[in-house]
């Protein structure tokens, strides 16, 4: 019977020196943090890829390794996008060209009732908010000053559609949410407004 790693609570099989498993061997001799997990070689795919999801009451989110929000995760020799393993595995195969949205806004959720399938064109539709840039922080809002009035404005394909000039940047907003809702059907946030 082997002994185990000295790292509390490792229960690795002991190896090469100083009464440590391989891993925190290697991460004690190149100075690394020796708290993190170590990897279990034997795992299968879907315990690996589950150790790194941290579950709560809404969304499940990834805590391993992140690229433009979201979660990367290694499997069958490559690196997949995490929400779409997670969707893969509950709900089955992705058609090709369709992706998968996240309805609750958070890149790094791979709660499989928190993801849809769209269009790549409706995927764009489903905003959280205004571009980052936006000076109104309203999506579709801006002030015009030319004709001294709020302005708001969708994109439909090539065709840009604009409404106002308002006085009241309420009202544009409501312009806009409105033609949204009617048009762009996938965008959650403009459907759970109220008319």
């Amino acid at each position: 019977m082997s002994e185990t790693c000295k790292h509390p609570g490792c229960v690795q099989p002991k190896g090469k020196a100083l009464g440590w498993c391989n891993a925190h061997y290697s991460r004690a001799r190149k100075g690394k943090d020796m708290d993190p997990p170590i990897r279990n070689a034997k795992a299968s795919d879907r315990e690996r890829f589950w150790a790194k999801v941290e579950k709560s009451e809404d969304c499940w989110a990834w805590t391993g390794a992140i690229t433009m929000g979201y979660g990367i995760f290694r499997i069958n020799g490559g690196n997949q996008v995490a929400h779409r393993v997670s969707y893969r595995w509950a709900r089955g195969p992705i058609p090709e060209g369709a992706e998968v949205d996240h309805m609750c806004f958070n890149r790094a959720c791979v709660n499989p009732d928190h993801l849809r399938l769209l269009t790549h064109t409706m995927n764009g539709q489903n905003r959280a908010s205004a571009n980052k840039n936006s000076k109104t922080g309203i999506r579709g809002v801006y002030w015009n000053a030319g004709r001294r009035g709020w302005m708001s404005a969708g994109y439909l394909g090539d065709d840009i559609h604009r409404f106002g000039p308002f006085a009241e940047i309420e009202q544009a907003e409501k312009a806009i949410v409105e033609w949204r809702r009617e048009h762009m059907p996938a965008s959650i946030n403009d459907q759970r407004k109220a008319g």
